[in-house]
C-alpha cells in the first residue's frame, strides 16, 4: 500500500501541475475582450499586435503575447496590469473632443472591468500572512501597486 501511495501522489501533483500551466489558468473570468475594447489598430497595435478577423484578447495575470498563433483561433494574451497602464496613458492622450466620446467610454468600460479583477485579487494578496518579517523584507504593496478604481 505504501509503496502505492508515492506513485500515486507524483502523479496527481504533475496532473495538477500541467492543468495549472496552460495559457488561461491566470485569465480572469469572463468572455474575452474584443481587440477594440484596447482602441483602435493603431493605438493598441504596439501592445497587442496587429488586428485579425476575429481577434479576442484575453486579460490574465501573467506576460503579454502579441504574436498571432500560426493555426486556430486569433487569441491574444495580455497582463492585466500592463493594460491597465496602457488604458489609462490612452486615454490621457485622447483629445477631449466628441468623437472621440465613445472611444473614451469603451476603454473606461474595460479598464474598470480589468480593475474589478486587479483590486479583489490585490487584497487577497495583501490579506494573507506575510513570510518576510522585519529586515531585508520586501514591501508586499509594491508587487501590486494601488491602482485608481476609474479612469
Amino acid at each position: 500500500m505504501k509503496k502505492l501511495l508515492l506513485p500515486a501522489l507524483a502523479a496527481c501533483f504533475c496532473i495538477v501541475f500541467l492543468v495549472s500551466c496552460g495559457a488561461n489558468a491566470n485569465a480572469i473570468p469572463g468572455p474575452p475582450f474584443a481587440y477594440d475594447d484596447f482602441g483602435t489598430e493603431s493605438m493598441a497595435g504596439h501592445m497587442i499586435g496587429p488586428k485579425g478577423k476575429d481577434t479576442q484578447v484575453i486579460a490574465r495575470f501573467g506576460s503579454t503575447h502579441s504574436a498571432p498563433p500560426a493555426e486556430g483561433p486569433d487569441i491574444r494574451y495580455v497582463s492585466v496590469g500592463q493594460a491597465m497602464f496602457y488604458l489609462r496613458h490612452s486615454v490621457r492622450k485622447l483629445p477631449k473632443t466628441s468623437e472621440n466620446a465613445a472611444l473614451r467610454q469603451r476603454l473606461a468600460a474595460t479598464y474598470s472591468r480589468l480593475y474589478r479583477e486587479y483590486s479583489t485579487k490585490r487584497n487577497s494578496f495583501l490579506a494573507s500572512p506575510s513570510a518576510t518579517y522585519g529586515r531585508g523584507g520586501m514591501n508586499r504593496a509594491l508587487i501590486m501597486p494601488p491602482m485608481p478604481p476609474s479612469i
